[in-house]
This record gives C-alpha cells, sequence and structure tokens, in this order.
C-alpha cells in the first residue's frame, strides 16, 4: 500500500526506516539479521554470489583484489555516437560490463532477501514441518519424493523453499511499485485512436523519433525497481507497446542509465544514491525506499461495489516461536501468494486472482468506449512489431488490426457492462451451436476432459474467450463488425484479423498489471539469467573485455542468421543473450537496427516451450556452424555436446570428411574447452523455457511429439557417449547436481511436474499459448477452423485465387498429419 510522502529527513530513531540500515519494524524480533542458510548440522554454507570475498590488509592482497576488480572499474560511455546501421554504435563493451555489474547487484539483493530469515514472519525453522506445508499445498509428487529421504533433505527442501517464498513476494511488491513509478512519468494523454490514423503523429507513427529522456542521478528508482525496468526492457515489443500507450514517449527512448548505474553500483555491488533521489523517489510514488519498508497491505477497489479494501500481501506468515502450530501452507491468499482471495466486508462479494484479469479487461474495454482508447495487442503491427498508420475511410472500417476494438464497440459493448456482476447475477455465456457440436464429438469417451469442458463456476477471462467466439462463428456479426453490406457475401475475417484478437487476449492470461505481460512471472524467469551471468562471472575474468569483444561478434552473426530465416525461431547462447539483452536495453537504437537490418522490430520471446526450445536450438547450431565455420555453443555439458555429435552425418563421420566433426575436434582441443566448466560455458540460454499448460486434448495430441524427442535425445547421447569412449576421451554425465537456495537437486527432478514454486508468479504460464499452436501457428483442422492460441475463428475462401490457396493449404496439413502420425 502507498503511503504518504513523508519527512525528507532520516528518522531511524523513530520508528521510520526509510532510509535506515536497521531492522525494520514489520519483524518480530528487532536483534533479527540477515542470515545466511544454515544447513542441518548447524553449518553456515559460504554464500558468496554477488559478492566479493574479504581480503586481508597487505599489500599483495590489496593489489589482487585491485586486479580482480579493474576491468569494470574504469567504464567509460562517453563520445557514443547512435549510428543505426552499426551494432558496434549500440552495444559496447563497457554497455556489457555494466549490464553484468547489474545482474550481480540484483543477484545480490535477491540472496540478501531469501537469506533475512524471520522476514514477513516466514521463519527457516519451519522448514522441518515442509511435509504438512506440502500436505496443506496439495504437493503430493513433492510429498512422494520428500517422504522416501531423512529429515535433513526435508529441512532443506522446506527452508530453500521458504526462501523462494521471501522472494516472490518480494518480486510482486516490487512490482506494484514499478508500476506507480510508471505513472508518475506519464509525460501525455493515453493514445487514441485518432493519434493512429494520423500521419507524422509524434504520439504514435513517429514516436520512435522523439528524443530520449535526460537522466539524473537524483530520479533514480530503488534497486528493486529498477530490476523491473530491466525485465520490461528485455520484451521490446511490449515495451514499446505499453510507452505508446501510455504516452511514455522520451523515457522509451532514454534507454537504461548505463553511467549513472555504473557509479551507483560499487565493487562489492552495493546500489548507492543520494539522499535527494529518495526524496525525490518518496514524493513521486508515496513508497518507502526499501521494498521491505512498505506496509504489508495493499488498498484495492472492491469489483462489485465502491468501498476500498485493505488486502494483506500474504496470509502465509507465522511466528517463529508459536507451539500450536496450524499451517497455512506456502501458497496462501493474500494479494502477492499464488492464491489470491478476498472477501469484501461491505458487500460480501469475493475477490480471486482470475477475476482481476477480467477486471482488467473491462476496465481497458470502458477506456476504449469512453476515451477512445485501443486495447493492448492492437497498436503494433502483429508482423513488423511497428506502429504502422492506420488507413482512413472504407479500409480503416475493415483493417485488421483494428478488428478487436470494432468488435468491442458494435457487438460487446452490451455484454462487457453486464460481465462483472455479484455471482447470483453473473450471466452464463453459452458457446456457439458449432462449438457446441465439436465439444459433443470430444465428449464421447466421458473422461477427464468432459469436467474440464464443463466451464469454471467462477468468472474468468475464458468467459470474455467465450464471448468472442461466440461472435467470431457468426458470419452476421462479423460483416456488422467490417460494416459488409453484400447480402449474399460469405464474409469472413482477415487472417492476420484473428491473429490480433489473440495478441490482445494474451495481455489478460494470468495477468492483471496495466502492462502487456506479467511482469512478475517475466522477473522470475529472468532470474534464471541472472543466476546463470554471476555464476559464470565474467565481470571477474581478466580477460573480460576480450569476452565482450567476442560475444558482441556472435550476437551480430547471430542477427545475421535471424536475417536470413526470418520464419525460424533462433535461440541464442548464454553469450550471446548478454549482447542481446544489452543492446534491447537500448530500445532506440535496437528498434532502427533490428528494423534496419531485418526488416521488422525483433522480439525478444519471453515464453516458449521446452521442447521446442531443444528443436530450435539443434537448428540454430547446425545452421550458425555452416554459416560460420566455427562452434556455436562453446560449452562441454552432455546436452551441448549431444546436440553438436547429432550434427555429424554417418558418412561424413566414416570418410572423415565432415566440417562438423572437424569444429568439434578442434574445440575439444582448445583452452576454452579444457580450462572451463560446464557449469560456467556458454550454454543454452533457457531462462524463457516453459512447460505449457494442456488440457487433456492437446495432451493426448503433443504427449507422442515430446516422447519422441525425448528418446531421440537419449538415442543421440548414448551415440555420443561411446564414440568419445572409442576415442579415449571422457564424455559428461547426464545428470547433473546443483543447489537452489541451499537445497540440493538433479537437473531432472527440478521441473514443473514435480517442483512447484510457492507462488502464482513463478512457474505459470499463458494457457493461450500451446506446445500445438507454437510449433504450428495455422492448424487447418476438419471443418475449416483455425485454431489460434484460444480463439476459433472461420477461415473460407473468399476468392478464385484464396479458394486454390486453401485447398492447398488443406491438402497440406492433412498430408503432413497423416505422415506424422505413420512415422509415430
Amino acid at each position: 500500500m502507498k503511503t504518504a510522502p513523508l519527512s525528507p529527513e532520516p528518522q531511524a530513531s523513530g520508528g521510520d526506516y526509510m532510509y535506515s540500515d536497521l531492522p525494520p519494524v514489520y519483524l518480530a524480533s528487532t536483534s533479527i539479521t540477515p542470515e545466511s542458510s544454515k544447513s542441518a548440522n548447524g553449518e553456515i554454507p559460504n554464500i558468496t554470489n554477488g559478492e566479493t570475498p574479504k581480503v586481508s590488509n597487505d599489500d599483495d592482497a590489496g593489489e589482487a583484489s585491485e586486479d580482480i576488480n579493474a576491468a569494470f572499474t574504469n567504464l567509460s560511455f562517453e563520445n557514443i555516437t547512435f549510428d543505426h546501421k552499426n551494432v558496434r554504435s549500440g552495444i559496447s563493451e563497457d554497455a556489457c560490463l555494466a549490464h553484468l555489474k547489474l545482474l550481480h547487484a540484483i543477484q545480490a539483493m535477491k540472496d540478501d532477501i531469501g537469506y533475512t530469515d524471520g522476514l514477513w514472519n516466514l521463519w527457516n525453522s519451519r522448514g522441518k514441518w515442509a511435509l504438512d506445508d506440502y500436505r496443506v499445498d496439495a504437493d503430493w509428487p513433492m510429498i512422494r519424493a520428500l517422504e522416501k529421504t531423512n529429515s535433513a533433505t526435508v529441512l532443506l527442501a522446506g527452508q530453500a523453499r521458504i526462501r523462494e517464498k521471501r522472494w516472490a513476494l518480494f518480486v510482486a511488491r516490487a512490482v506494484e511499485r514499478y508500476e506507480d513509478w510508471w505513472y508518475s512519468l506519464t509525460e501525455t494523454d493515453m493514445l487514441t485512436e485518432n493519434d493512429m490514423t494520423t500521419p507524422d503523429n509524434p504520439k504514435y507513427r513517429t514516436f520512435t523519433n522523439r528524443g530520449g529522456l535526460i537522466w539524473k542521478e537524483n530520479m533514480l528508482p530503488p534497486l528493486d525497481v529498477l530490476m523491473v525496468l530491466h525485465t520490461h526492457m528485455l520484451n521490446p515489443r511490449a515495451f514499446l507497446e505499453d510507452s505508446i500507450r501510455h504516452g511514455m514517449g522520451s523515457f522509451w527512448s532514454a534507454g537504461m542509465p548505463w553511467e549513472l548505474i555504473h557509479k551507483a553500483i560499487d565493487t562489492d555491488f552495493n546500489y548507492n544514491v543520494s539522499h535527494q533521489a529518495k526524496i525525490n523517489w518518496v514524493a513521486k510514488t508515496g513508497h518507502r525506499w526499501r521494498n521491505q519498508d512498505d506496509d504489508m497491505e495493499k488498498i484495492l477497489k472492491c469489483p462489485f461495489c465502491p468501498s476500498k479494501n485493505e488486502i494483506p500481501w500474504t496470509t502465509c506468515g507465522m511466528k517463529e516461536d508459536v507451539k500450536d502450530i496450524e499451517f497455512t501452507g506456502l501458497i496462501g491468499h493474500g494479494y502477492g501468494d499464488g492464491n489470491f482471495n478476498h472477501r469484501c466486508p461491505n458487500c460480501q462479494n469475493e475477490n480471486y486472482k482470475e477475476l482481476l484479469s477480467v477486471t482488467k479487461f473491462v476496465s481497458d474495454a470502458s477506456a476504449l468506449l469512453v476515451q477512445n482508447v485501443p486495447m493492448p495487442g492492437t497498436i503494433l503491427d502483429p508482423g513488423s512489431g511497428r506502429p504502422e498508420v492506420v488507413p482512413e475511410g472504407t479500409k480503416g472500417e475493415r483493417y485488421y488490426r483494428t478488428f478487436p476494438n470494432r468488435m468491442i464497440k458494435r457487438e460487446l459493448r452490451s455484454q462487457i457492462a453486464e460481465l462483472i456482476k455479484p455471482p447470483s447475477q453473473t450471466p452464463i455465456i453459452k458457446k456457439s451451436k458449432s462449438k457446441a457440436k465439436k465439444d459433443k464429438i470430444k465428449k464421447k469417451d466421458k473422461n477427464k476432459e468432459e469436467e474440464e469442458n464443463k466451464g469454471p463456476d467462477r468468472l474468468n477471462i475464458k468467459a470474455v474467450r467465450d464471448m468472442i467466439q461466440n461472435i467470431l462463428v457468426t458470419p452476421k456479426k462479423i460483416r456488422n463488425i467490417d460494416s459488409e453490406t453484400g447480402l449474399f457475401a460469405r464474409y469472413q475475417i482477415h487472417t492476420w484479423a484473428g491473429i490480433c484478437i489473440r495478441k490482445m487476449m494474451s495481455r489478460y492470461w494470468q495477468n492483471f498489471s496495466p502492462f502487456g505481460l506479467d511482469l512478475c512471472g517475466a522477473v522470475m524467469r529472468q532470474g534464471v539469467f541472472v543466476e546463470k551471468m554471476v555464476k559464470i562471472d565474467w565481470l571477474h575474468s581478466p580477460t573480460a573485455r576480450d569476452t565482450m569483444t567476442r560475444l558482441i561478434l556472435k550476437y551480430d552473426r547471430f542477427l545475421q542468421i535471424m536475417k536470413k530465416h526470418p520464419g525460424k525461431v533462433v535461440v541464442p547462447t548464454l553469450d550471446i543473450d548478454l549482447a542481446w539483452h544489452t543492446h534491447q536495453l537500448i530500445p532506440s537504437h535496437y528498434y532502427y537496427y533490428t528494423v534496419s537490418t531485418t526488416g521488422k522490430f525483433i522480439d525478444h520471446d519471453d515464453k516458449i516451450d521446452e521442447d521446442k526450445l531443444s528443436r530450435c536450438f539443434e537448428w540454430t547450431t547446425k545452421t550458425y556452424q555452416d554459416m560460420f565455420d566455427a562452434v556455436y555453443s562453446e560449452c562441454t555439458c552432455w546436452y551441448c555436446e549431444t546436440i553438436r555429435s547429432s550434427q555429424i552425418s554417418a558418412v561424413g563421420r566414416l570418410f572423415g570428411i565432415s566440417s562438423n566433426a572437424r569444429l568439434s575436434e578442434s574445440f575439444h582441443k582448445s583452452e576454452t574447452a579444457e580450462t572451463c566448466p560446464p557449469e560456467k560455458s556458454a550454454h543454452i540460454s533457457y531462462h524463457n523455457s516453459v512447460k505449457t499448460i494442456e488440457t487433456a486434448g492437446r495432451r493426448r495430441v503433443t504427449a507422442r511429439a515430446r516422447t519422441r524427442q525425448r528418446q531421440w535425445l537419449d538415442q543421440e547421447y548414448q551415440k555420443a557417449a561411446k564414440r568419445a569412449e572409442k576415442k579415449g576421451q571422457k564424455f559428461p554425465a547426464k545428470e547433473d547436481y546443483f543447489t537452489l537456495w541451499g537445497a540440493k537437486y538433479t537437473s531432472e527432478s527440478l521441473t514443473a511436474d514435480n517442483f512447484e514454486a510457492t507462488s502464482v508468479y513463478c512457474m505459470e504460464t499463458d494457457p493461450c499459448i500451446s506446445v500445438w499452436a507454437v510449433s504450428f501457428p495455422a492448424m487447418v483442422c476438419s471443418r475449416d477452423v483455425l485454431w489460434m492460441g484460444s480463439i476459433y475463428y472461420s477461415q473460407r475462401p473468399r476468392s478464385v485465387g484464396e479458394l486454390c490457396c486453401w485447398v492447398l493449404r488443406k491438402w497440406r496439413y492433412s498430408g503432413w498429419r497423416l505422415w506424422w502420425c505413420w512415422r509415430m
């Protein structure tokens, strides 16, 4: 909850911990200090992520410490000329090193929060009752796994889960703080549809040409807010759309203030800003400087009545010394918990997580109807990712990108007004006849899928999807939306219009923030990359600058592959991803460089299915090695070794003419392969890998494909291991161990199947995206219906030419399906 602006002077002695380093007031004991992870035997493990080891005072130690930090001590950001056709003018070695410095500071903050015992009444001593918390949360796979272990393992697993809960709650609060800071920086009124039809309008068409904001030191936000901004920028199209929609032109163009961030973060990765910066933050947002010191209640308006409710951020806190323990689990019902649920004391109606997404949709639709503000997902061209001017006149009445806006204005206006009502008055959205027939066919086997298709008892965003579905299968309503007057015309919406509907709906799946994506989940996913960068620790390498030069070159080649293969998903390695991320943090240069190089504004896919990521990485490895005659993934882990080995053909290996075999052999003899262990190598960048949540019907379709992919990987691994054994080489073991908050896991054990995060923001994915839809976005079904995410819409030919293309396409996909089934 926001607080009133406080006095600019520190008042630690009076209980105001806005600037104080003393323990905050919400802790049960004032003697609590951030503690390191204590194992079962009471020993404290050495947690040094993001912290420079202490050195002695002698001269040799001082010189060693100076050498360690030399690479990032004196960085220069002067004389930078922005040539939009030269990648080196937008990304430099100094910018990459400053970026790494920020990542180390974020990881140090994460460790500090996770290992602060008692924060928000989440105590480590509760770890010994981990099984009881798991039972409350009904996490039976973890219960079965832990019941086979000893008490020490249970304690470590429980403490790891508590530390992850602290961090997840911290991130949820950071996103809310970022939201308030975002609104405090708003420059102009929100975008309108009229702005989108005006050529050279600075609020839309020439938005990307605007001058950048001049950052000053006293404008810097807290580190947790800077972390969320960092993640927001790493979703380039969503960040551009949000900036255009909210009128944040100069803020978007300014990018990340690397020089100020470099000066604010010291060599121990502490984030230090001036006193004036803290005063300005409090005055602008009403929040305390430290995330931990903000109130533990959030003010949220009831969607059913005018009253404002005070909602706790978490309901999972427990006292440390309680004797009769009543376990609450670690999912909880607070605003920052995984299962938010609150009953309004005034009207007695229930507010819950799924309803928040519907409330956001209704709010955006109301802004469209009243203020003419376009819906999210309709602002950027879905193909190029650019703000293209909407034509006026007849063409504008049928323009595909604004179809969702017209649909809401002409067909959904009254239904949206009646959408949010008390449960007894909420209208039931009936499915269309054609959809009902399809469901009837699917329910013949009468299995669990029958219960899934009955629909939820509580209102959620699926009700909005059903409303849209009913319109898209009714030609009369579609003709009305596009002002089509032909009585006998078999009129259908444009293919891109269906894609724009899907993009609009994707803004609301598990997302109730004003932004185009769920920043809580995005920050958690980005944390995987941050932790990997800290572990590799290029920042303290004596060849840090040379490493940055090399990875910028690889990134330039990476973009060349994107340009040559525009329809492919190109998967980066960790070194390329660092350069790619650094480039995205200068949005204006990244926009113009990618547009001039590839013809479109390249997005950074924040979520991609894990199996598709693996397949695309295999293709990227082969393409890179063929184009540039160099090893792509400079890593010796079992996965990268398997992928490299799979690129070598049997004939090429037999006659010794395979270029991939030569590259692999050359890499194994290099100093990189000999001196760099797998855990510190440029592995595949998998931080955006997610496990797709599927219905029973989709699971049956994709299960065989997933099994086949894993079988192929296992077979290639066995082949590679045998070849290495014949050559007398040691092949890396397949099962790798790693630690998470002090607990030990294997790469096979920590998956979405048997490790569920303690917060909704950690591992939830977009149910609008299925593996099938992502891999094959134009899958024609038996009744001439195109499946795009969670939206069905008709796709019939409107001319002789389209008829020929439609027949060929239908034959092509039908033939492909038959071939795939035969292959299985």
